[in-house]
C-alpha cells in the first residue's frame, strides 16, 4: 500500500504555469485512490493520464478540468479493447458501464470488482431465479464464470460454448454417442429437457421422469417426454401412425404400459444415446442384482426383441405377424 501511495504521490506532475513553485501532485487531493488491496495498475503506477485529462472547468488548477482522456463509456476500451470484439455482449459491457461491476482505482476483489462472484452477478440477475431443490452444481459453487463469460461471446446469454459442448466442458461426451441418439441430444439441444441452472426436478428436468420400473400409464405419468411425444403413441391400443413399434396396428407400447404391472419408459429407452436402435438399453434394471438382458434387432418394418424375462418376439408393421 505505502508503495503504490508513494508512486502515486511521484509519478503524475502538473505544471500549469510559472504560478507554481514545486510540481503538483495528484495525490496532494486525491489521498484516497487506492483503498483496496487489488489497485489498478495504472494508478498503483501513478499513471493518472492514462486516463485523465489534466484540467477541466471543474478544476481547482484551472480550466478544463480532469475529465477523461475519452468519452467516458469508451475510455475502458483503449486499453481492453480485446474484452469488446464479440457479438454477444454482456450488457453493461456494451454500454460502456464497466463500473458497474469494477472499481476503477482499487478494490479488494481480483479484477478490481466491486463483489466476488456471485454476489456481484446478483447486483443485477435476481438470486431467485437460481435456485431450485435441485441445484446445477456451478450454480451451488457459485461458479457463474464456469458456464458464461463475464464481457463478452460467439453465444447466446453469454455462454462459453454453443449447446451441448458447453455442456460437454464438463460432462462426458460418450452419453451422447451411440448407434441411436436421441435428437435433442443429437442437435446439442440439451435445454429442451434439462434446466440451466436449478430447478423441482430431479437431473435438473423440465419436468418430472419417474424413476421406478413399472408405472400404469397416464397422461400426466411422464410429463417430459410427453413435452415432445404425442402420448397416444402409449395411449392408442390401435394405430397406423402414432408408433412404429406396433405389429399390424396393434399398439405394442400401449401392450406395455397398460397394464397392472406396467412397464415405464426407463426400464427399455436411454434417454441421451445407446448401441441399439431406438434407444434400446443393452440391459436393464431387473430384479436384486440381476440385470435383464436386452437384445433388439430392427428391420425396414418392424424388428424382434429378445428379452431375459420372456422369448424372442417379433412384430411388422405391414404384415402382422401371428405369436405362437
Amino acid at each position: 500500500m505505502a508503495v503504490a501511495l508513494y508512486l502515486l504521490c511521484v509519478g503524475v506532475t502538473l505544471t500549469p504555469g510559472d504560478a507554481l513553485a514545486e510540481p503538483f501532485k495528484c495525490s496532494i487531493c486525491h489521498k484516497d485512490l487506492i483503498r483496496g488491496s487489488v489497485p489498478h495498475k495504472p494508478v498503483a503506477s501513478g499513471r493518472c493520464l492514462d486516463c485523465h485529462q489534466q484540467f477541466n472547468d471543474n478544476h481547482p488548477m484551472g480550466k478544463d478540468s480532469m475529465g477523461f482522456k475519452v468519452q467516458k463509456d469508451k475510455l475502458c476500451a483503449t486499453c481492453h479493447g480485446h474484452l469488446v470484439q464479440k457479438p454477444v455482449l454482456h450488457k453493461p459491457v456494451g454500454l460502456g458501464q464497466c463500473t458497474n461491476c469494477h472499481m476503477a482505482h482499487s478494490a479488494e476483489v481480483k479484477s478490481l470488482l466491486k463483489d466476488p462472484s456471485p454476489a456481484l452477478c446478483f447486483r443485477c440477475h435476481p438470486q431467485d431465479h437460481f435456485t431450485g431443490a435441485f441445484t446445477h452444481k456451478p450454480v451451488a459453487d457459485g461458479d457463474c464464470l464456469a458456464c458464461h463469460d463475464a464481457h463478452q461471446s460467439e453465444s447466446k446469454s453469454l455462454l462459453r460454448k454453443p449447446g451441448s459442448e458447453l455442456c460437454f466442458m464438463c460432462h462426458d461426451r460418450k452419453i451422447a454417442m451411440g448407434k441411436s441418439v436421441h435428437q435433442p441430444v443429437r442437435n446439442g439441444d440439451c435445454v429442451n429437457c434439462h434446466q440451466i441452472h436449478g430447478g423441482p426436478y430431479r437431473k435438473l428436468l423440465k419436468d418430472d421422469y419417474p424413476t421406478v420400473l413399472y408405472k400404469p400409464f397416464s397422461y400426466d405419468a411422464f410429463p417430459i417426454c410427453f413435452r415432445c411425444h404425442d402420448p397416444k403413441l402409449a395411449a392408442a391400443e390401435k394405430t397406423d401412425r402414432f408408433t412404429k413399434f406396433r405389429n399390424g396396428d396393434r399398439n405394442l407400447h400401449a401392450v406395455h404400459v397398460n397394464k397392472t404391472k406396467a412397464r415405464s419408459c426407463r426400464i427399455c429407452h436411454n434417454p441421451h444415446a445407446e448401441v441399439q436402435e431406438r434407444l434400446i438399453y443393452p440391459k436393464t434394471e431387473g430384479f436384486g442384482t440381476w440385470e435383464i438382458p436386452i437384445r433388439f434387432d430392427a428391420t425396414a418394418t418392424g424388428g424382434g426383441c429378445s428379452v431375459g424375462c420372456h422369448r424372442t418376439l417379433r412384430y411388422d408393421r405391414v404384415k402382422a405377424i401371428e405369436q405362437q
